[in-house]
């Protein structure tokens, strides 16, 4: 399902970027990616809550601690986790290397790897991608680095906007990857935010947490957990405008509309470029005591192999999705139930509403994009979880997936 994203979008001010070939994968495929901030930036991140955490999500981790960083070297190809004590030294090791040539503490460097699990990382081909990177930077080099980082990936992922902060424009940009393993709980997905917002710590750790919230932990494609997710927010702060420390500054609003916006875009690319999928579907909750509890119930809906292989089939199986629904552990009242596909009525009050509507129904899901709307009449509570189909061409890539 590709994407024509060709234009690239509008830079923040104050970051350049690259992406090369260093020998990591096969075939001449760019491998290394940097995103590097003129300066120290101020950095807000999240990452995987899956307990077999890669390497250099470890150091990542360590780094951040203060809430600044220079420099994001992202290699694609090889996730340097289940590497064990090796695979730690070589993160730390990767962070000294490019410190080193960019003349920064290495402290100041956020690793990141994704690709094939359990397989050890050379370093003399990494350090000539290091140097190739850094001879490379520069401020056109953001398509080449949104490529690098793709591992089964179809087409690179990017997304921006700008808005006015009060005193001037800010600019928010974003690339991701991620095709497989996406079910982020902050799936090998990796995501990074450069902004020229004068935001600070406070701020930009809480406008990434809801961002976050309500876009990359709202998709699902197969239900696994990558051992490397992690999203990075970096501001430079070479906008115009006054500081933005909090909820009540100007400006802080309008960032974190983009930075959700821009979030939500990429999560619904990796969504579409789902390993097999052929179909988006924006599962909705509406009708329960609270947001969080309609969650609960769309996660489960949207997980459920049965009802996502029946979205590949297009067909309108309701007594899955019941079942989905009864699996979520949400005591749900199904006697007033209602389901809608897009604009179809396909089931009220707990009863399928005729085989016409059947019938409609499963055109409607023959579309690449579809709603399936679940009503339970229980209360205000909505939420919305996107998700895939499941294909047999998804069961054929991940029986023999190597890189």
């Amino acid at each position: 399902m590709k994407l024509d994203t060709a234009a690239l979008p509008p830079l923040a001010k104050g970051f350049r970027y690259s992406g090369v070939h260093g020998g990591l994968k096969p075939r001449g495929r760019r491998d290394l990616a940097l995103i590097v901030a003129d300066r120290p930036a101020v950095c807000a991140a999240v990452f995987t809550q899956n307990r077999a955490a890669a390497a250099p999500v470890v150091v990542a981790r360590e780094h951040i601690a203060d809430g600044q960083a220079q420099a994001v070297l992202i290699n694609s190809g090889n996730a340097n986790a289940g590497t064990g004590d090796k695979g730690l030294r070589f993160a730390h090791w990767s962070c000294r290397e490019l410190g080193s040539r960019l003349s920064v503490d290495p402290a100041m460097v956020l690793p990141c790897s994704t690709g094939v699990i359990g397989v050890q990382l050379d370093r003399t081909p990494f350090a000539r991608a290091i140097s190739l990177a850094v001879d490379g930077l520069s401020r056109k080099g953001f398509g080449a680095a949104a490529r690098a980082i793709m591992t089964s990936d179809e087409f690179p992922k990017w997304a921006h906007r700008v808005v006015e902060t009060g005193e001037g424009s800010a600019t928010v940009a974003a690339m991701a990857k991620g095709a497989g393993m996406i079910h982020p709980n902050m799936a090998t997905m990796l995501a990074v935010v450069t902004t020229d917002a004068r935001l600070g710590g406070k701020a930009a750790r809480s406008v990434l947490a809801a961002a976050v919230a309500h876009s990359f932990n709202r998709i699902s494609v197969d239900a696994d957990t990558s051992t490397n997710d992690t999203v990075i927010l970096m501001a430079s702060g070479a906008a115009a405008g006054k500081p933005i420390n909090g909820p009540a500054a100007e400006g802080y609003g309008p960032v974190a509309a983009a930075v959700t916006e821009v979030l939500d875009e990429l999560a619904r690319m990796i969504v579409r470029d789902g390993e097999g999928a052929t179909k988006m579907v924006d599962v909705r909750v509406e009708g329960l005591a609270d947001d969080s509890v309609a969650e609960q119930v769309a996660r489960a809906v949207a997980t459920s192999n049965l009802v996502k292989a029946a979205f590949a089939g297009a067909d309108p199986n309701w007594g899955r999705i019941v079942a989905a629904i009864g699996n979520s552990g949400v005591d749900c009242a199904l006697g007033s139930l209602a389901i809608d596909i897009d604009d179809v009525v396909l089931v009220r009050s707990g009863d399928l509403v005729s085989e016409q509507a059947r019938r409609t129904a499963r055109k409607a899901m023959r579309a690449d994009s579809f709603t399936l709307r679940i009503g339970l009449g229980r209360g205000s509570g909505t939420a919305t979880v996107v998700t895939s189909d499941l294909t047999e061409a998804w069961v054929r890539f991940n029986s023999k997936y190597t890189s």
